[in-house]
């Protein structure tokens, strides 16, 4: 580099770090030339000028003539407030520059300045606008081109993998059977990988891979340490699958990932504190604060499906569970469970039929349907108790989403609350499509590899 050229990003460099600072800036060039009065209005135009006439274009300008300079960005940005604002539009979506500085405290200045860089490297984009009194404010969201993250659920036997930019719009699709061994399924997702980046188009960046397992994981998000439903114990999974794919890979619990779809695409989006307690042929539950899913000291907090409840709540002897215990809510309120027990007594083992036996006046139904939901409201009402959270979101198979099921869970919840706890709007219901769960890996993927946390 010229001794021209590194006078002219060192003055660059000096201008924005003193911009950033904006009042004394603008101040020393406009208050020997306004009133007073006036003051304010010349300040914001100043400001508008400097930064993104003259200082993002000239910017830019000399990185692509010198190639780049690590040192100069390091310089001009802080650490870690650009990977904030970055942070920042992934949880939240559109937000304008002053919604940015609002919530992070900033500076407007400091944040148009952070921006504007952001942008000049397509990481960030202005897309729409806000109708104001005074002038329209930009609307601010990741770039749709900035990366792409592919994520792979195996909640299912029929695995389902998609492809989505930072927005989580969904770009490819693809479903595939998941194998009945490690190295089946191995292979299986490295096929899925490489079908959809066939169907993406040509140059399409991708980052990174989610993986949704049935699974307790690590807390490093590589390995799974024990899953009775796939049969792994203690399998590497991320570093298995990154070899094939050559990509970075983080592992994760099906339900938290499910939990992270919500928060970043979901309706939970804006929700400080919410749980999601999805049931299928196993129950898994996932609790997130403030945009993050809480995992405990060693990743494994939302084992609620082996709370031991069903020998205060059922009057049969408990049962054995896949856990090694006994009574466990997976062997009263899960969906196998379910079917297991309505085998028993004669009736087909098929939650639709079931359902519709029970609206009908089926005893055996009933009696089934009235101590699966009894055992899952005492969880959800002991988490209500104990949270406090804005929702509780209860994923269900779609037979059992209206009818004598959701009655029954909702009115022992409300039955078992203190008052001051008793909203009925804490309680939502939902049956997820199955490519939710993959999009909620893809979305682990996308914070892991956006802001380094999760």
């Amino acid at each position: 580099m010229s001794v021209a050229a590194k006078d002219a990003v060192a003055f660059i460099a000096e201008i924005q770090l003193v911009a950033m600072s904006r009042r004394r800036f603008v101040h020393h060039i406009t208050r020997p030339h306004l009133t007073r009065g006036l003051f304010r209005v010349q300040y914001i135009f100043d400001l508008e000028l400097i930064s993104h006439k003259i200082l993002y274009p000239l910017n830019k300008f000399l990185r692509e003539l010198i190639g780049g300079s690590k040192a100069m960005n390091e310089t001009v940005f802080p650490d870690g407030i650009a990977r904030n604002i970055v942070a920042l539009l992934a949880r939240q979506g559109g937000m304008t520059r002053s919604d940015i500085a609002s919530s992070l405290q900033l500076s407007k200045g400091r944040v148009s300045v952070i921006t504007g860089h952001l942008m000049s490297q397509g990481i960030i984009e202005e897309y729409a606008y806000v109708p104001s009194s005074r002038r329209p404010s930009s609307l601010l969201r990741l770039h749709p081109k900035y990366a792409s993250f592919i994520g792979i659920s195996l909640h299912n036997r029929e695995a389902s993998a998609v492809v989505i930019d930072p927005n989580g719009t969904v770009l490819a699709k693809t479903f595939f059977e998941r194998g009945d061994d490690y190295e089946t399924s191995i292979r299986r997702i490295s096929e899925a990988v490489t079908t959809l980046k066939n169907e993406c188009p040509s140059g399409t960046n991708f980052a990174a891979v989610g993986m949704a397992l049935p699974a307790y994981v690590s807390m490093d998000k590589q390995v799974c340490i024990t899953s009775s439903v796939l049969g792994w114990d203690n399998r590497d999974v991320s570093t298995a699958i990154s070899k094939e794919v050559g990509l970075p890979v983080f592992v994760e619990n099906d339900t938290n990932a499910l939990a992270v779809y919500e928060s970043m695409f979901g309706g939970m989006r804006h929700i400080p504190a919410f749980v999601v307690i999805a049931v299928g042929d196993g129950i898994g539950v996932a609790y997130t604060i403030d945009g993050s899913v809480h995992h405990g000291e060693h990743g494994g907090a939302g084992e609620l499906a082996h709370l031991p409840v069903a020998r205060s709540l059922s009057e049969e002897a408990p049962r054995p569970c896949r856990c090694g215990n006994k009574g466990c809510l997976e062997t009263v309120s899960s969906s196998q469970a379910i079917r297991a027990r309505a085998k028993e007594v004669s009736l087909p083992p098929n939650i639709h039929l079931i359902s519709t036996k029970a609206r009908e006046g089926d005893p055996e139904a009933l009696r089934i349907l009235h101590t699966a939901a009894n055992s899952l409201g005492y969880a959800a009402a002991s988490l209500i108790q104990i949270l406090d959270p804005r929702h509780i979101i209860i994923a269900i198979e779609d037979d059992l989403l209206h009818g004598v099921f959701t009655a029954a869970l909702r009115q022992f919840v409300e039955q078992n609350l203190m008052p001051s706890f008793n909203r009925p709007e804490r309680l939502k219901f939902t049956c997820y499509d199955s490519l939710v769960w993959a999009i909620g890996a893809a979305g682990l993927a996308s914070r892991k590899h956006l802001f380094r946390s999760y």
